[in-house]
Formats: C-alpha cells, structure tokens, sequence
C-alpha cells in the first residue's frame, strides 16, 4: 500500500486541484491572446485606395454628421465597419459601430450607409500592429513563467513521483 496515490494526487504526485489551477491559469493566457486586438488604424493616404472588404474606420466631417444622422442617429462622428462598394464619389460601409463627437458608443443592428467622398475626413484601415502584438505576446509570456516558477515553488521544486521506500535487508 505504500506505493499506491491518495485520490487527490496526480500521476507526479501533485495535488489535482494544483494541476487544475495551472490549467486555469494557461487557459486564461490562451483567451487573453485571442480577446486582445493587436490591431492599429492606418490612415489610408489616397481615397480611391479603400480596399473593398477591409474593416475600417470612417471619420466624417460635420456636413456629414448632419448629413447621416436621419441613417445612424445624432451627433455620429466616426463609423466602423466593413467596406462593401467603392465608386468615386462613395464609400459604402456595412455600420458594425459608430461614435458620437462626445466619444460614445454604439452598436449597430446592421446598416449600411454610403456616405459622399465630401463628407469624409478620414478612412482608416484596420491592420495587424506588430508594436501591440510584440507587448501583447511579452506580457503572455511573462505570466506563463511566473505561473511555472510559481507553480514550481508552490510543489517543493520536485517534478519527481513521490519517494520511494527505503530496501529493508
């Protein structure tokens, strides 16, 4: 019997609950990389550039504002959402947010405005930030060594089984 493992012991000997926290913990990193946007608004240089099917971020002039609010509602100052058409003279945007010059926010139930080149300040593309990611990605690893050497402390620093009994003559 001396050989054998309580019920609230892991194959190494740990407590489970203690095996359980860890996977929490790597659990919880993992969602944290993924729920975290590494991602930047570039200003697009050139109007006729807006690719179609990017997420963007659409800043309006006041005319605009004035212009759109019957479509989006009051006091809208920057719209963000998915590029479906490009001509010339229009960008059609399928709304997926949108801000009030007093910085609020709002959810949209799914328009889709074309709003008049005229009426843009500025088009913005939503693209992969290596900068945040670098940040993103140090943090994460961080914390995972933190969680090992804290978990290593917290067991006695031994990845052994548990100690076998001495050979009796």
């Amino acid at each position: 019997m001396s050989g054998s493992r309580t019920h609230k012991e892991s194959s190494h000997g740990r407590p489970r609950a203690f095996a359980a926290g860890r996977a929490a913990v790597s659990g919880t990193l993992l969602l944290s990389w993924t729920l975290v946007g590494c991602y930047s608004f570039v200003p697009v240089i050139r109007n006729d550039a807006v690719p179609l099917q990017e997420n963007v971020r659409v800043t309006i002039t006041a005319a605009g504002t004035e212009s759109l609010a019957k479509v989006l509602g009051a006091n809208i100052r920057e719209i963000q959402g998915t590029v479906v058409r490009v001509t010339p003279d229009t960008v059609t945007v399928a709304v997926e947010q949108t801000w009030t010059s007093a910085r609020e926010t709002f959810v949209s139930t799914g328009d889709t405005v074309a709003i008049a080149r005229q009426l843009t300040e500025k088009i913005a593309v939503r693209q992969v930030s290596r900068k945040k990611s670098f940040v993103v990605t140090a943090a994460i690893i961080g914390a995972a060594i933190l969680v090992a050497v804290v978990t290593k402390n917290a067991s006695g620093g031994s990845t052994a089984g548990p100690t076998p009994m001495p050979i009796q003559p």
